[in-house]
């Protein structure tokens, strides 16, 4: 924020960078800006995309400060999740989304369905928790598509996405094959889609429990 015209304004960018572990970035980040609500009373945040988003410090720093007493509000944003949606032009409630933090995905052996879309975040950085200026991502990509290629096949096509950061910039979009992942370019803002592999057998079990019919299906996806 430029401080010509506003003298109040701060940027925590110094915050993020100051500690080794994310966590303690994060940390710091939440704990100024309770800091600076306690000794002025109104502060305004503003972060990169939705706030609630991949945006730890600022969720964390609006809970505490609710427990307290504050007022505080969390007001919603334009997320990447968003604006992969309207790049690639995907319809999430089409064959539904899942969405995972990549290392959290694979550690925690997160169950996904195939026939859905799936993204996972911060793909440049898997299995890292430091809070590295650079980083080979090579290792984390490879154990991640030694992951997903017991589902999907290695030539099933993903892509990488990043958002465009400023409202004349362009968004970037990497179409590449599942096995080309350890080998690609990342930076620290990209995304990775993978499409649905197959499409949905519908239960008829659960047809004949709604009332409703395969044609009556095939009639509204025409619509």
């Amino acid at each position: 924020m430029d401080q010509k015209k506003n003298s109040c304004s701060e940027s925590l960018d110094p915050l993020y960078t100051k500690y080794s572990l994310r966590q303690d970035c994060y940390q710091a980040i939440t704990d100024h800006i309770l800091k600076t609500l306690y000794e002025r009373l109104h502060v305004c945040v503003v972060l990169y995309g939705h706030p609630g988003v991949f945006a730890q410090p600022g969720l964390d720093a609006v809970l505490q400060a609710r427990k307290q007493g504050f007022y505080a509000v969390l007001l919603p944003g334009i997320s990447a999740e968003d604006c992969l949606f309207a790049d690639l032009l995907i319809d999430p409630g089409s064959t539904g989304c899942q969405t995972f933090e990549a290392t959290d995905f694979l550690i925690y052996q997160r169950k996904f369905d195939t026939r859905s879309h799936l993204i996972l975040w911060q793909v440049d950085i898997i299995g890292v928790l430091t809070n590295p200026q650079s980083y080979d991502n090579g290792h984390g990509a490879k154990v991640l598509v030694d992951y997903l290629s017991n589902v999907y096949p290695l030539n099933h096509e993903v892509i990488l996405y990043e958002a465009a950061q400023y409202p004349s910039f362009n968004p970037k979009i990497q179409r590449l094959t599942l096995n080309q992942l350890p080998t690609a370019v990342y930076s620290r803002i990209t995304t990775l889609y993978i499409p649905p592999l197959q499409t949905s057998i519908c239960d008829r079990t659960m047809l004949d429990k709604l009332n409703i019919t395969l044609d009556d299906i095939n009639q509204k996806l025409t619509q």
